[in-house]
């Protein structure tokens, strides 16, 4: 019973892919932490705690909300017999979601003077109607704010809730840059070892921009029909060449644009860079890499259609210079750098945090978040 409801809740939370419910030592043995913690539930503003993060206390209806809507969105997978224990699952994995942004939160409050709080709110106040009211809108399917009040009352929230989400995070995401300093000078020797490193990255398999003339077999009762379709359309081209031999690519678009059934037809026929190996038809990859460069195919046949190609440009196979990935090279390793930062200013966090939840006691965060033993080491 208990495999069978762990693959449910990851069915859910593949398809909830707006959600960062990525905290997987839930099914773990409770582990204490040495920080021990003597508050028991209560009900605060009509919502009963379910945990406590350095202070800062999670509500029923920060998450229940949330859960209750994928659950709502997912209900043909759920057996009702097991819809409690899939919903509390959800929501412990909700509170283990938040441990980050409740720490990081919770230490910017640290050092934050009360009296500039409102200021901060008052200033985020734009952001989150400008981002983040679009964006509950479309997951709740409403079309105005009245609708999407209504909508999270009805599940179980409401918009100052969500107001209060979204503050947290904005500032905990702030806060996380303003600790996490990185040195921004990047050794040019250090950039070679990462080109190095990833050469396979930097290669390009040939590719080739091209148009076409395409008649579609099915319009005809015979494919020599279309075939012939296909010929005359090819004569037309060559006749209207004969008043103007340097208009290949302009005569052969207007063509297109008249007579072909080719999905970009109204683009002339013309096709974006196509990689070698990448077309269905055997028959036009190897055309598209053997034709010389402007010169018309002869009538090739797909089981569909039938076309005639015409190769605009062709890059060869190689691999991007050095020279010219050095700027990508050197946001990556500043990347790279900053992300290890972001692992351990959390780690510190982590092994000082005081963590209360309903579900599991005392608990240490690198157990909330299912890290390994080996992980928590390394840090």
């Amino acid at each position: 019973m208990r495999l069978a409801i762990n693959l449910l809740i990851g069915v859910i939370l593949v398809a909830a892919s707006g959600h960062a419910l990525w905290a997987q030592g839930w099914d773990q043995a409770p582990v204490q932490s040495s920080v021990t913690d003597s508050l028991a539930p209560e009900t605060l503003d009509d919502c009963q705690v379910i945990a406590r993060i350095d202070g800062q206390v999670v509500l029923a209806c920060d998450v229940l909300w949330q859960v209750n809507r994928m659950i709502e969105e997912h209900r043909d997978k759920i057996p009702p017999e097991q819809e409690d224990e899939v919903r509390e699952m959800l929501m412990k994995r909700h509170v283990a979601s938040m441990v980050d942004t409740k720490l990081l939160y919770a230490a910017f409050r640290r050092e934050i003077p009360p009296e500039g709080m409102s200021q901060i709110e008052d200033n985020l106040r734009e952001p989150f109607r400008e981002r983040e009211v679009p964006v509950l809108m479309e997951q709740l399917k409403v079309k105005d704010e009245r609708e999407l009040e209504q909508e999270l009352m009805r599940l179980g929230s409401s918009m100052e809730i969500a107001r209060r989400g979204f503050n947290e995070k904005a500032i905990a995401g702030e806060w996380l840059r303003s600790k996490v300093k990185i040195n921004e000078e990047v050794n040019p020797a250090d950039m070679l070892e990462y080109y190095q490193a990833h050469l396979a990255d930097y290669d390009y398999p040939s590719q080739a921009r091209w148009q076409e003339l395409m008649v579609r077999k099915s319009r005809f009762n015979h494919p020599r029909q279309a075939y012939a379709e296909l010929a005359d359309m090819g004569n037309e081209v060559w006749k209207k060449l004969a008043d103007n031999p340097n208009a290949m690519e302009a005569v052969f678009g207007e063509v297109a644009k008249a007579r072909s059934d080719g999905f970009t037809a109204s683009d002339g026929g013309v096709h974006d860079w196509t990689t070698k190996g990448a077309m269905k038809a055997k028959v036009l990859n190897e055309a598209l890499f053997a034709l010389e460069v402007g010169r018309l195919s002869p009538i090739l046949e797909t089981d569909d259609a039938f076309q005639i190609i015409r190769v605009l440009e062709r890059k060869e196979a190689g691999r991007t210079p050095f020279t010219d990935v050095q700027t990508e090279i050197r946001d990556a390793l500043k990347q790279e750098r900053f992300r290890a930062g972001v692992d351990k200013y959390l780690g510190d966090l982590h092994r000082t945090a005081r963590i209360w939840t309903i579900y599991t006691g005392p608990v240490a965060a690198d157990v909330l978040l299912g890290k390994k033993p080996d992980e928590t080491k390394q840090r």
